[in-house]
């Protein structure tokens, strides 16, 4: 809302200014394509209504000043009509720019929940992989670590089963603002499967992987014990020095740790480094 304010009034002040240059210089000389500018901001960046009001700005500007220096030849009838035309061509302008805009942000939305998981607001299996893909990339091309971890929920599936779908779909939005809240911005997370997570952690060598995720564990059992929810988390982490796996080895390594954190006792994370240099 501040944004749109500010560009409403930057457009009227800037509709103010044409006009009082227009005036200095005289109706000899037109300032038809300064006038536009003020309309295109406001169309852009405020709306429709917006544009439509500096486009009646504008319009009425013009009038004025060539109302005041009106030629002898001129008749109050030429001016109305070009000062009619002129207004038709502001309100086009204002018109298709703010609809150039609103198509430019429905695309937007349609391009995020096609790469979104529509519960957990999360990267979906799709999206997340061409992410870490091409984190992977960037990561062989400057010689960088990367690590990439594997969170499976423990006795989720109870939890639908006792406590219904919704409570389920509940606890895994908790846990994606969980994730969300304690890595960081340059980290990816995505949701994979029901109750399956992923993180990818981009120049993150081992012992930045097990801060990482004790900092995560810890921040899991304050809000399952805050929340009151019975779960715990198995987490797979899998660090690569170089990285030469593709996606698809790289995951595989961190899903199979996630099960044997599992068969320890759950509620736990399993660590593997893998250095090709050595």
């Amino acid at each position: 809302m501040i944004k749109v304010n500010f560009f409403f009034a930057l457009s009227l002040l800037s509709t103010a200014l044409v006009g009082y240059i227009d005036h200095v210089t005289g109706a000899h000389i037109s300032m038809m394509i300064f006038y536009a500018v003020p309309i295109l901001l406001a169309s852009r960046y405020c709306g429709k209504v917006e544009g439509f009001i500096i486009a009646v700005c504008a319009g009425g500007s013009w009038f004025v000043v060539n109302l005041f220096y009106k030629l002898p030849e001129s008749s109050e009838a030429i001016l109305s009509w070009n000062a009619l035309t002129r207004f038709g061509i502001f309100v086009l302008i204002s018109y298709t720019v703010s609809l150039q805009a609103k198509l430019r942000s429905a695309l937007e939305r349609e391009i995020l929940r096609a790469d979104t998981d529509p519960l957990t607001g999360l990267l979906n299996k799709g999206a997340f992989r061409d992410r870490v893909e091409d984190e992977m990339n960037r990561a062989r091309r400057y010689n960088h670590p990367l690590t990439l971890a594997f969170v499976d929920l423990d006795n989720f599936k109870q939890v639908n089963d006792t406590e219904g779908h919704a409570r389920g779909d509940r606890l895994l939005q908790l846990v994606s603002e969980t994730i969300v809240n304690t890595i960081r911005e340059t980290d990816v997370a995505g949701r994979v499967g029901g109750d399956e997570f992923t993180i990818c952690f981009p120049e993150t060598g081992e012992e930045q992987a097990r801060n990482a995720i004790a900092n995560l564990v810890g921040a899991l059992d304050i809000m399952t014990s805050q929340s009151g929810w019975q779960i715990t988390a198995s987490i797979g982490v899998v660090t690569c020095l170089e990285v030469r796996d593709t996606y698809d080895s790289l995951l595989g390594k961190a899903d199979r740790l996630m099960y044997v954190a599992k068969e320890k006792g759950k509620n736990g994370a399993e660590f593997e480094t893998i250095d090709e240099g050595r």
